[in-house]
């Protein structure tokens, strides 16, 4: 347990810290007066720097954070972020989350690089008297879009079939030729399901690349269905984890992963800590106050309407964000407690 207390607190650590610094180096390049780069959070431990950025290390290692001029007040500054072009607000606002994209695209090219085999959609076996066996798709066959969704990854059928899809016009390749079918899929259990098995595809290097795209951007759609499940009733608040649910979660992973070596420990977390820095850039992004997703909005207001909004008032708005998320995080951590007794 302590030892997954340590990589959660290191991973968010790092995580928080490089999402930061997207803000930072983006803030530098417009030219905005940064007060601040904190490797860190708490009391301070020593600080450097003489020009008008002051660099510190703090005692908590959990992440850091970026003091730019006029983010949170007036200024006349020309070189604060409020006085800057709404388009280099939202390029600023949007480079943290890019950070965290990023970094999780980064780990999952090193975990299809250690592992270079995926699950694909190209038909290996037919579940007898299924959707699939009805309609005639083949051994051989290669789906490559589930209605309008495309499909690269078996991950990909899944996530689509969270939808719970009555019918689904299923786009296929046969000996290069491109065929589409219309099929109903059946119950099972309380599921839908298609019928069929996917294959093991062996990833070249190049690959590797391609592939780590589409986990990348699993992970993202599977966070944006696990947000509209919750607005629909389908998953409940208490579903969500939060740093203590986490180390839960690493502790189990890594549980699982030992019986296969320290090497499969370590790509075992390494896929938690891409999915949740993924998670982490598109929860900033959503459109609510106090997240950088709702600073996007503002800014995107002004740049159609032309007028600034107060400083002031948005303080207020941002603080009643700030309110409802921090609620929100207290409310996950007593449920991840309560789960653990």
């Amino acid at each position: 347990m302590v030892g997954s207390i340590i990589v959660t607190i290191i991973a968010f650590g790092i995580m928080v810290m490089l999402h930061e610094l997207g803000h930072f180096l983006t803030a530098k390049k417009f030219g905005v007066t940064v007060h601040e780069f904190s490797i860190g959070m708490g009391p301070l431990i020593f600080k450097w720097g003489k020009g008008e950025t002051q660099y510190s290390l703090r005692l908590l290692p959990l992440g850091g954070y970026v003091k730019l001029e006029g983010e949170e007040e007036e200024s006349d500054n020309p070189k604060a972020f409020s006085n800057i072009s709404p388009i280099k607000r939202i390029c600023i606002l949007v480079a943290g989350a890019a950070m965290n994209i990023l970094l999780g695209f980064l780990c999952f090219v090193i975990i299809n690089n250690v592992y270079p085999k995926v699950q694909v959609p190209v038909i290996s076996e037919i579940v007898e008297n299924s959707a699939a066996e009805q309609v005639g798709l083949e051994v051989g066959d290669e789906i490559i879009k589930l209605n309008n969704t495309r499909v690269a990854t078996q991950s990909d059928v899944s996530l689509f079939m969270m939808g719970n899809p009555y019918m689904i016009d299923v786009t296929y390749l046969r000996d290069g030729e491109k065929k589409e079918v219309t099929l109903y899929p059946a119950a099972v259990d309380g599921r839908l399901l298609i019928g069929f098995k996917g294959s093991v595809k062996e990833l070249s290097f190049l690959e590797t690349f391609e592939y780590s795209y589409y986990d990348t951007r699993y992970v993202v759609k599977a966070v944006l269905v696990s947000i509209r499940m919750l607005f629909t009733g389908e998953a409940k608040v208490s579903d969500m984890s939060g740093p203590v649910g986490v180390v839960q979660v690493v502790g189990d992973a890594a549980a699982s992963a030992q019986p296969y070596g320290n090497l499969a420990v370590v790509m075992q977390i390494l896929m938690l800590f891409a999915m949740i820095s993924v998670n982490l850039g598109v929860f900033n992004l959503l459109p609510f106050p106090a997240l950088d997703g709702g600073s996007i909005i503002f800014a995107f207001i002004e740049l159609v309407t032309r007028k600034k909004l107060k400083q002031e008032v948005l303080g207020y708005i941002n603080l009643a964000g700030l309110l409802i998320i921090l609620g929100l995080g207290i409310y996950i951590m007593f449920s991840d407690i309560i789960k653990l007794l």
